[in-house]
């Protein structure tokens, strides 16, 4: 009994010193080192991302001239085919009948206009020696005249039945990649569908959009202007030749090996997006672009007096960006700012909120307030 008490006396004497020793411990204050940049201008290359599409500068649906059963198909979806090469061939047989009486008719036409011309030539001979009318003469010549039309009708349509059978032959338009609408040998080709599409992807287009404001600023700065031909650039240079040349960023993250120009900028803003079409023009001499490709289009714009900070500066609400601003009393102030992320993700590149000279606290935003002392 007593080893028990004895032992219950220590454990409170030991609980006592602990708690005596908690009460007289203190966390130790921690001592935020605030840093901070004085903003200077800085020449900076912007970046800037459209979403794009690209197509074939000449891509072409091909159609069929004749219908009928398509006996062959001379290609695979997605190769490379030569303007000219064969890609279809329907059923020429109807056709083939079609130019053999188209020729029978012209021999009968032939023969009948070599009737008539004798028979022309027998009345006025006759005519000369005063044995027939000069009616029977004439009707004799009109006859002679309508089966000499009747060979220039049959020779039309001999023409036309022959070029029929032609166009049993479907040849490719342009060189290029062939992709092919679901018909096989067997199926019927009618002129209202299109038995497929040849895609001239030598040079390929991107089919991106400026904002109106991004537009505005494009004119303004590379001096372009309004011509009949649309927008030029000073001294009547192809825009081309003035914006910057662009860059494709591919599906994978990777960069298209080819830089391209600016061929065409649009001359109606979408009312409903604010938005302005244009095309850009990439050469494409391996093939790696294809017509419907989903890309991101760069254009590299120079901008000059720009403010840069750090993005830990930013304390993000809702859809403002906040940077806090060091005040000669040494408290701060949050000032809302526009502001765009740079390309690398490190940086913001300040337009507007704060100017040149400024100080603004680069870390530990998110503990500040307006009025809080940094230093």
């Amino acid at each position: 009994m007593k080893k028990r008490l004895f032992l219950m006396c220590s454990v409170l004497a030991v609980a006592c010193c602990i708690l005596t020793s908690c009460e007289e411990y203190q966390a130790p204050d921690l001592q935020i080192n605030f840093e901070t940049k004085v903003l200077q201008p800085e020449s900076i290359v912007y970046n800037m991302s459209f979403p794009a599409t690209t197509s074939g500068t000449t891509e072409i649906k091909v159609y069929p001239r004749v219908e009928g059963t398509i006996k062959a198909k001379k290609f695979t979806t997605g190769t490379k085919v030569e303007k000219g090469q064969t890609i279809f061939i329907i059923d020429p047989t109807e056709f083939q009948l079609n130019v053999q009486a188209a020729e029978a008719n012209l021999a009968v036409a032939n023969a009948q206009m070599e009737t008539t011309k004798l028979q022309y030539e027998s009345n006025q001979e006759l005519y000369n020696k005063k044995v027939i009318s000069e009616y029977v003469l004439k009707t004799s010549l009109n006859e002679f005249n309508s089966a000499k039309a009747l060979v220039l009708q049959a020779e039309a349509q001999l023409n036309i039945a022959r070029t029929n059978l032609g166009y049993c032959t479907v040849t490719a338009p342009v060189t290029g990649y062939i992709d092919g609408n679901g018909f096989d040998e067997g199926d019927m080709a009618t002129r209202t569908q299109y038995l497929c599409t040849v895609s001239d992807n030598s040079i390929v287009d991107a089919d991106f959009s400026l904002t109106e404001t991004q537009l505005l600023q494009t004119v303004k700065e590379y001096g372009l202007r309004v011509t009949d031909k649309g927008l030029e650039g000073p001294k009547g240079k192809f825009i081309g030749d003035i914006l910057p040349h662009l860059k494709l960023i591919l599906k994978d993250g990777s960069y298209y090996d080819h830089d391209g120009v600016v061929t065409k900028i649009g001359a109606i803003v979408n009312t409903q997006t604010g938005t302005v079409p244009c095309t850009a023009e990439f050469p494409n001499p391996d093939g790696v672009l294809r017509s419907g490709m989903v890309t991101n289009l760069i254009i590299p714009f120079d901008i000059d007096n720009v403010l840069c900070v750090p993005q830990t500066a930013a304390v993000r609400l809702q859809d403002q960006l906040m940077f806090y601003r060091v005040k000669a009393d040494g408290t701060v102030e949050g000032i809302i700012c526009e502001a765009y992320p740079s390309n690398d993700g490190k940086e913001y590149y300040i337009f507007n909120g704060l100017n040149a000279g400024d100080e603004v606290v680069t870390n530990g935003v998110r503990k500040l307030s307006n009025g809080v002392k940094v230093r």
